[in-house]
This record gives C-alpha cells, structure tokens and sequence, in this order.
C-alpha cells in the first residue's frame, strides 16, 4: 500500500480522508496542530519548512500521495485575513513544492488539494489580492484588503481558493508535475 501525507488530520475533511486512507491499508503521516505525527503551525513559514522537512524525513523521501485539506475558514478577528492567506495558499503550495520531488519518486502519485465552491459563488474579489498570493506575497495580499474592513476575511477566503484552483491549474499540466506522472487535482466543496 502506499504512504500519504494529509494536512488538517486531526479534524474535519482530513481526518475523515485521513481514517479512510488508513482503512484501505495506506500509512498516513498526519500534518496538523494537534493529535499528528507532524505537529505543525502552516500559517507561518518555519512552520511549513518544518513540516515539509519532516514528512519527507518520516517518508523515507517517497510519497504515494498527499491530500492537502488544512484549512481555515472567513470567520474570525481581524488577525484572520492573513491567517488565511498563509494557511489556505502558502501552506499548501508550499509543501507540495517541497514534496514534489518525493511526490516523482512514487512514480504514480496523486495529489488532492482542497479548494472551495467560492471560487464561483464569491463576487467582487479583488485581482490584485489573487495576483499577490500567486506572486506569495502574503503581506501585499493582506494589504490590498484593508479598504475591506470585516469584508476581508470573506473576500481573502475567496482569493486563497482562487488562487490556489489557478496554482493548481497552471501547475498540473507541467514538466514537473504531469511530466513526472504526479496527478494534481482541486475539489471545490461546499460549506460544510
């Protein structure tokens, strides 16, 4: 069977993919706050080099899959608009750079990202906010929201999962990643 990592083990979509991985005989190297075998903060970068480093160190630098559903939502302080710009696009575009190569040596491996419905349903985000997350500038993100006020963290929302559906978009079709025989896709839930 195969060896997968899973971000957000511990609650939610990923512990709930986590436990029917491991019904199907798969290992799971859990990436989580609490209750993983990586405990981890995603929405500061030690964090995730961190947990990059060891997962890759727990996968003997081979991985069958990873699903990347950490994740926070709009709700929340003032704090969260930059929150949700490291967690929801830094913290998974990140790790799946870093475990792109270990993701190759599976020679068929699937990567599963979280995305959201809000994509679609979310209007009037801001281009400038996707371009920044795209660019992984965490902070000009932040920034193009301020006029926002409380609508920020709704709009950031929006813009991590847009971004991160485009990452992933113009990402799966490349040398690096299809070449390699590496299967990256985004599912877009609803609220859950």
């Amino acid at each position: 069977m195969g060896v997968y990592a899973v971000t957000g083990s511990a609650s939610g979509m990923g512990r709930e993919v986590a436990d029917k991985l491991v019904a199907q005989g798969h290992r799971v190297i859990g990436v989580d706050l609490r209750e993983a075998d990586v405990i981890a903060d995603l929405s500061i970068a030690a964090g995730r080099r961190e947990a990059a480093r060891k997962v890759l160190q727990l996968a003997d630098g081979r991985l069958d899959g990873a699903v990347m559903a950490a994740g926070l939502g709009p709700a929340g302080g003032k704090e969260r608009v930059n929150l949700l710009a490291q967690v929801n696009y830094l913290g998974v575009v990140e790790l799946l750079e870093a475990w792109r190569p270990a993701l190759a040596a599976g020679g068929s491996a699937k990567a599963v990202v979280f995305s959201s419905n809000s994509t679609t349903s979310t209007p009037m985000v801001p281009r400038r906010t996707i371009r920044a997350l795209r660019a992984k500038d965490a902070g000009k993100a932040v920034k193009s929201l301020k006029l926002f006020g409380r609508g920020a963290n709704a709009l950031m929302y929006a813009a991590s999962k847009i971004a991160i559906s485009q990452w992933v978009r113009a990402t799966a079709v490349s040398r690096d990643w299809a070449g390699a025989g590496i299967r990256l896709n985004a599912l877009a839930p609803g609220a859950i």
